[in-house]
């Protein structure tokens, strides 16, 4: 199995939302968790190595994908990876680049996490008509990330009815928490988890009822 987040632009917390996500699901299922930071930043790679210094133990292992530009030229691997009863995550660059197409295709799940700002609103919907463009055969889940439960957002309803149109939006947020800042890679802390999840809980959900997977 295979999820990746991605989005068109960065800075909406993907890659914190990454670690969030692995740590939870390696909680909550038997399956092996194995993470592949496709990042060129190499930011969760960077936190798990840092993260060896920790008394706890290891959740998962990370590698690094694509650094020599090979990891997907066999087109086999990539189809390995997707039908394995391990749960690969990948956590991509926020913005798109050709070597993502073939992962971007054949993904079971694709996470996006938006925030309600103009920028991120108008690279969301670029992210959700290139997938288009690609064909991709991916469910698509849209999660709103760093979301401030006290402000009114002026483009809320519109863009929750438009990309509803191309996927599950996760009706629970991942509401604006100093906690998240902090994350690491061995644990969720009892603030970090209360944050995550809601949301986390309705994704597992999804992929048991459209993806017909149990995790």
């Amino acid at each position: 199995m295979i999820i990746t987040f991605g989005t068109q632009k960065g800075g909406v917390g993907k890659t914190t939302l990454a670690i969030a996500f692995a740590n939870y699901i390696s909680g909550v299922s038997k399956r092996k968790i194995r993470v592949f930071d496709f990042d060129y930043q190499k930011s969760f790679y960077k936190k798990w190595k840092e993260d060896e210094l920790s008394d706890l133990p290891k959740l998962y292992e990370v590698e690094i994908a694509g650094e020599q530009g090979q990891l997907f030229s066999d087109f086999e691997h990539l189809i390995d990876l997707k039908q394995s009863n391990d749960i690969h995550i990948f956590d991509l660059a926020g913005t798109l680049d050709e070597k993502y197409s073939d992962l971007l295709i054949y993904s079971d799940l694709i996470i996006i996490p938006f925030e309600y700002s103009n920028v991120s609103v108008k690279s969301t919907l670029v992210f959700k008509n290139i997938l288009g463009m690609l064909e991709s055969e991916a469910e698509r889940v849209f999660i709103r990330s760093r979301y401030d439960k006290g402000y009114g957002y002026l483009n809320q309803r519109e863009m929750d009815a438009e990309i509803s149109k191309y996927g599950m939006l996760v009706e629970s947020p991942v509401f604006k928490r100093n906690s998240l800042q902090t994350i690491d890679t061995r644990q969720l802390t009892y603030y970090q988890k209360d944050a995550v999840q809601k949301p986390f809980n309705e994704i597992i959900e999804y992929i048991k009822t459209a993806l017909k997977i149990t995790l």
